[in-house]
C-alpha cells in the first residue's frame, strides 16, 4: 500500500500544497511543513482566497503563496499540478461557498493527476448537514470518495474544534474578563490544539508506518466552555465568567475584530451549534498515535498562550 512518505520519496519535486491557508487551521499546516522543509519535501505552495496576516506571514516564511478561487479552474489546476501531494482545508472561501462548488478542490487532484490527497474535514460531518456552512464538509468527504480510486494515496483527517479558537476573542476576555459564546453551557467536546493537529498530520505524512485512511483527531479530554473559563481563570491569574450570547451577538463581535473574513465567520459559528449539539465530543486515540506522546490539554494550552489574555497598557486605556 503506498503512503505519503513513499511519493514524497521516489519524486524529484517533493512538493506539498495546502490550501485554506488564509484561516488558522491551514495556516497552521503550512507552517508546520515550511518548519521541517528540505526534509521529505523540497517547497510548500499555500493556497488562499483572501491575502491577509496569515498569508503574509507564511510568505515571509518562504511558502509559494497562490491565490486560488473555486471559480478558476485553471489557477487551481495550475497549482495542483506542481504538488505531489495536496492538503485541502476548508473553508478554501469565496462567494460560491456552502454552494456544493468547493468539491472542485477534490475532483481537481485528480484532473491534475497529484499522487497524494488528504482532506481536513470534521469529525460527524455527516450529521452536520442542515448547518449551511458545514453542509460543504459532508460533500467534500462525498467528492474524495468519488477520486479515491484516480491517486495513488488519499487520506481524511477529521478533527473536532480547535481550542485556539478562543485567540479570536482574546479582546473580549481581557476587557470583561468573560468568554462570551454561542454555546450551551453543559455541552461537551473535545478540543483539540491547532498546533498538534498540525503535527500529526506533518507525521503522517512523513512516515511511512501511517498508512493512508481515516484519522479522526480530537483532544485528550472532554470539556464544557465552563472547564474552559475555569482553567482560564487559573492560567490568567484573573477570574473569568462564561457567558452564553446570541450568535448574532458574537458575529457582530467578530465582524468588528475584523480579523478573519466573512465565509469563516459563518462557519465558526455553525461549529459551535455543532459543539451545542455535542457533535464534537467524540474522543479517539488516533492523535496520540501520530503523535508518539500526549497531545496538549487545554490547561497547558491556556498557560502557554495566557499573555494573550492579559491586558496590554493600551487594553486598560481603552476599558478606562
Amino acid at each position: 500500500m503506498a503512503t505519503f512518505a513513499n511519493i514524497l520519496d521516489v519524486s524529484s519535486r517533493k512538493s506539498v500544497l495546502v490550501t485554506g491557508c488564509d484561516t488558522y487551521p491551514g495556516y497552521m499546516i503550512a507552517r508546520e511543513l515550511l518548519r521541517h522543509s528540505g526534509k521529505c519535501f523540497k517547497e510548500v505552495h499555500a493556497g488562499y482566497f483572501k491575502d491577509n496576516k496569515l498569508v503574509q506571514l507564511l510568505k515571509h516564511e518562504g511558502a509559494h503563496c497562490v491565490k486560488l478561487s473555486i471559480g478558476d479552474d485553471k489557477a487551481i489546476h495550475d497549482a495542483y499540478s506542481k504538488a505531489d501531494v495536496v492538503v485541502v482545508v476548508p473553508p478554501v472561501s469565496d462567494t460560491h461557498w456552502g454552494k456544493g462548488d468547493c468539491c472542485v478542490y477534490l475532483h481537481a487532484a485528480a484532473k491534475a493527476n497529484v499522487n497524494g490527497l488528504v482532506l481536513c474535514s470534521k469529525i460527524n460531518a455527516s450529521k452536520m448537514r442542515e448547518m449551511k456552512m458545514l453542509a460543504p464538509l459532508y460533500a467534500m468527504e462525498e467528492a474524495l470518495s468519488q477520486v479515491k480510486d484516480k491517486i495513488k494515496c488519499v487520506s481524511m483527517v477529521r478533527c473536532s474544534l480547535d481550542i485556539d479558537l478562543l485567540w479570536l476573542f482574546r479582546h473580549e476576555v481581557v476587557k470583561k474578563h468573560a468568554l462570551c459564546l454561542p454555546v450551551s453551557k453543559d455541552a461537551k467536546f473535545a478540543p483539540l490544539v491547532a498546533e498538534d493537529g498540525a503535527r500529526g498530520l506533518y507525521n503522517m505524512l512523513t512516515h511511512a508506518k501511517f498508512p493512508a485512511g481515516i484519522y479522526e483527531l480530537t483532544g485528550p479530554e472532554k470539556l464544557t466552555f465552563v472547564d474552559v473559563v475555569h482553567e482560564a481563570s487559573s492560567a490568567v491569574g484573573k477570574k473569568i465568567e462564561y457567558e452564553h450570547i446570541s450568535r448574532k451577538d458574537m458575529e457582530h463581535y467578530l465582524h468588528h475584530q475584523g480579523e478573519i473574513h466573512e465565509n469563516e465567520i459563518c462557519f465558526i459559528g455553525d461549529l459551535f451549534e455543532a459543539v451545542s449539539k455535542n457533535l464534537l465530543c467524540e474522543q479517539t486515540d488516533d492523535l496520540k498515535r501520530l503523535l508518539s506522546h500526549e497531545p496538549m490539554t487545554v490547561k497547558r494550552f491556556l498557560e502557554k498562550n495566557s499573555k494573550d489574555f492579559k491586558p496590554r497598557s493600551d487594553d486598560a486605556n481603552d476599558a478606562n
